[in-house]
């Protein structure tokens, strides 16, 4: 859940690039995006991801034909996918349903982290905005917790985030002793090995160079430069603002 970009690639006649099969354009993702679920979060390992197809590869139309395969093999169409959200997404058709999607919208902006790994729609949320924004916690199921009539004991997502919440807060009550007992690299470190970049935004939003490191990367103690979560749409937050969300620009 949070603003990805890929890079556009087109063939050499200049149409959109294509993998055949799908499952070779899967490097190059975790390359450009990491190894994180492009629409809740969590990192996996590059084996257990989905290439998710936007427009679903087995999307239906009225008449039960294939609705996008002129899509199935253009890497303008592929995001990653753990096992749960592409098993909610399922079929799902995104051009009825006009979700934001990470790729196009910036849903850190309309979407809160709270403390336990709990979200909610950001309160002031309104008209469109609302809709599309309960379009995608409805496209991939975010919201399943114990207690939502389809949550399942499969489902580890909201397990997962809890965890990242409880060692992001850890971390956050280590950086403000006042003798810090961490630091920035360290705190780095654990969110690229956890995911859910909106978990580590939230608990360390009062504080902009954590932000910083974990939106644009930073130069760790090596002299290299570390990027946590490669492929987040830095635009989408305001450098001049405490690195606040944005609306995804156009």
């Amino acid at each position: 859940m949070r603003p990805v970009v890929k890079s556009v690639r087109t063939a050499g006649d200049g149409t959109p690039l294509e993998f055949k099969p799908h499952g070779d354009a899967k490097p190059d993702l975790c390359d450009e995006i990491g190894t994180f679920c492009s629409f809740c979060g969590k990192y996996n390992t590059r084996a257990s991801l989905h290439i998710e197809h936007i427009h679903g590869k087995e999307t239906m139309d009225a008449t039960g034909n294939l609705k996008y395969p002129h899509l199935l093999y253009r890497w303008d169409n592929f995001l990653l996918c753990c096992n749960n959200c592409n098993g909610v997404k399922g079929t799902k058709d995104v051009q009825v349903l006009q979700p934001y999607l990470p790729h196009e919208n910036n849903l850190l902006h309309f979407i809160d982290t709270l403390q336990g790994g709990y979200i909610q729609i950001r309160p002031g949320v309104t008209g469109i905005e609302l809709q599309r924004t309960q379009a995608f916690v409805d496209l991939v199921g975010l919201d399943r917790i114990p207690g939502h009539p389809n949550y399942s004991l499969k489902d580890d997502r909201w397990e997962n985030r809890m965890k990242a919440d409880d060692i992001a807060r850890r971390q956050l009550l280590k950086y403000t002793q006042p003798v810090p007992a961490t630091d920035i690299e360290t705190i780095v470190d654990l969110a690229g090995t956890t995911g859910f970049l909106n978990v580590w935004y939230h608990v360390f939003s009062a504080f902009d160079e954590v932000k910083e490191a974990l939106i644009c990367g930073f130069i760790n103690s090596n002299g290299l430069y570390v990027h946590p979560f490669p492929g987040t749409h830095g635009d989408s937050f305001d450098r001049t603002n405490g690195f606040s969300t944005t609306a995804r620009p156009k």
